[in-house]
């Protein structure tokens, strides 16, 4: 994608470790002498990039306004990118979490992914939708009590998507791990849709990803199918569960996290 490049604009993150992740896979396939601009707002840390970046690069400040910074520089040092220099694991029972930078539950698994893990039983059978699976966590731990499910487990981030299928290797577990924004990329119908859905849309609230997940879940459901999410307590999704399903209910809380249960007959 940067082959023939003489000019990078890259948008700094809110995560520094995936601000680094993502610049170090970025120069390795530069030449030097490449004139590289970064943006970012000041509250996504974008200060310490002339630190954080000074073996490869020595960056001066362009411009600031509307609470953001440009700076420039030019790459004077490559370094070999390694994707398995990146990666953290977590431990969880006997299983391994695989995360990288940037990827929700990279620096620890959810608390809120394990009271939704928590209410997974023996029970649950059939074919289940994983939405926004992240490192793959959730997916192990409803393998974890129902090792026959078929699973399907997607993200529209693909560096997340590497992460569960590098999970699911990792612990000799199986399942379809898919590119799709949303529902984008599904063409069939599931028993159970799980999800950790998330409200940050990189530094800002967005409630308009898990009203989408919700809404658009009835498509996606078998006859008697299940809705099954985590969300903080703080938040009510009573009137939009009231709206799109026959019956829900809050079936696990925490003084931080609650698990909506939705059917959709």
């Amino acid at each position: 994608m940067v082959k023939n490049c003489d000019t990078i604009i890259y948008y700094w993150p809110k995560n520094k470790s995936e601000a680094l992740f993502q610049f170090i896979n970025l120069i390795s396939c530069l030449p030097i002498n490449t004139q590289i601009f970064i943006v970012g707002e000041n509250s996504s840390g974008i200060k310490s990039a002339p630190l954080m970046l000074k073996k490869w690069i020595t960056l001066y400040k362009v411009d600031s306004a509307k609470h953001s910074i440009l700076m420039t520089g030019s790459l004077k040092r490559k370094k070999r990118f390694l994707l398995e220099d990146f990666f953290k694991v977590h431990k969880w029972k006997n299983f391994s979490i695989k995360s990288l930078p940037g990827v929700f539950g990279d620096k620890k698994i959810d608390e809120g992914s394990k009271l939704l893990a928590s209410t997974f039983s023996k029970s649950i059978t059939g074919k289940i939708l994983d939405v926004g699976c992240g490192t793959g966590f959730l997916s192990v731990s409803l393998l974890d009590c129902s090792p026959n499910v078929d699973i399907t487990l997607i993200d529209n981030n693909k560096t997340a998507l590497r992460c569960s299928q590098v999970t699911l290797d990792a612990n000799q577990l199986r399942g379809k791990v898919l590119c799709s924004d949303f529902y984008s990329n599904i063409f069939e119908k599931f028993d159970l849709i799980i999800s950790n859905p998330p409200f940050h849309d990189d530094l800002k609230i967005n409630f308009n990803i898990v009203k989408k997940i919700i809404c658009d879940s009835v498509n996606y459901l078998k006859f008697r199918g299940e809705l099954r999410f985590v969300t903080n307590s703080c938040f009510d999704y009573n009137f939009l569960l009231k709206k799109t399903f026959k019956r829900y209910s809050i079936i696990e809380k925490t003084n931080k996290y609650k698990i909506y249960q939705a059917f959709l007959n």
